[in-house]
């Protein structure tokens, strides 16, 4: 809430100089699909003898997350938008093959800010496409629980930077007001170093892909 809070100051402070419809304010709700955070692969031995490799992989739920920009027309295609996104979700740890529920271990609450260079593909018409990617920068705040799985994530607050790349679609209803609908994928560095986690074979700390899709509308000044 307090970086929602901090955006909201920025896209206000901006707001004397939203002239000559050059400016437009977004706001979006949709589905964050997160990206796998720790991965661990054993190969169990039964009798002696090897069976297949189990894996066990920490992501966290599926949940809605909110979206607010602030964009800014350079040219007929280009755009210039700062983007916030901010979502809570439980962490889960899921086993490769099993039909049990995933376990709980925990919540992450991530607060996503880009500044992507939008391409528009045709700027004018009712329907219009676009294009968009640039930097990245995500806030994950980790609380984490003991599981089964032994995969217990610390509890810890992490900045990590990376890169976003997406693509959306706008029905413009008029001059001013569009209904939007955006897809993007933010890769980071993960919030977890190996040296977190309890020694033994088989881990890995994968680049999460977090992806978001969206639906919202865009008031343009």
């Amino acid at each position: 809430m307090r970086n929602l809070l901090l955006l909201l100051a920025v896209l206000l402070a901006l707001a004397p100089p939203l002239t000559a419809q050059n400016w437009s304010v977004g706001v979006h709700s949709g589905a964050y699909v997160f990206g796998d955070l720790i991965e661990r692969r054993l190969k169990p031995a039964t009798s002696g003898e090897t069976t297949g490799t189990v894996t066990m992989t920490l992501s966290a739920a599926t949940r809605a997350g909110l979206a607010v920009d602030v964009e800014h027309e350079l040219a007929d295609r280009w755009a210039l938008r700062l983007e916030g996104t901010f979502t809570r979700a439980p962490l889960t740890v899921e086993i490769d093959g099993s039909e049990g529920p995933a376990m709980d271990a925990g919540e992450v609450d991530v607060s996503t800010f880009t500044l992507p260079l939008v391409f528009r593909i045709n700027p004018r018409g009712a329907l219009r496409f676009h294009l968009m990617g640039g930097p990245a920068y995500a806030l994950y705040r980790v609380t984490g629980k003991p599981n089964a799985s032994g995969i217990t994530p610390l509890d810890e607050s992490s900045g990590e930077f990376g890169l976003m790349a997406g693509a959306g679609a706008a029905w413009w209803l008029g001059k001013q007001l569009a209904v939007e609908g955006m897809i993007s994928d933010v890769v980071t560095s993960s919030p977890f170093d190996r040296e977190d986690l309890p020694a033994g074979p088989g881990w890995s700390v994968p680049r999460p892909h977090n992806v978001h899709t969206t639906v919202g509308v865009r008031w343009r000044f």
